[in-house]
């Protein structure tokens, strides 16, 4: 449980802007990393509960399987990716 609050704090503290922050970036890069090879069904919740769609995960790994570019990395792209959506969608819809 305190790892789910530390990968979404990780996540919503992150430089939204292309990795600009490398060093908790490559954290999250890790710990998804081992969610991959030690708990995979775990991976699969939290990327449920954060709503990444299976199949647009599904195309950005295809589209990589040829390159040097982790599935790790590729993961923790897409979760900064709806992060921004998520943030962009309120905003749109924040009643002042």
């Amino acid at each position: 449980m305190e790892n789910n609050k530390a990968l979404i704090n990780v996540i919503t503290n992150l430089q939204i802007e292309e990795k600009s922050n490398t060093k908790q970036f490559e954290a999250l890069v890790a710990f998804i990393d081992d969610l991959i090879r030690n708990d995979f069904n775990r991976l699969l919740s939290i990327l449920y509960r954060v709503d990444i769609s299976e199949q647009k995960l599904k195309i950005k790994l295809a589209e990589n399987k040829e390159t040097a570019v982790r599935s790790a990395e590729i993961i923790a792209q897409l979760l900064l990716d709806r992060e921004e959506e998520k943030i962009k969608s309120r905003a749109k819809y924040k009643q002042d």
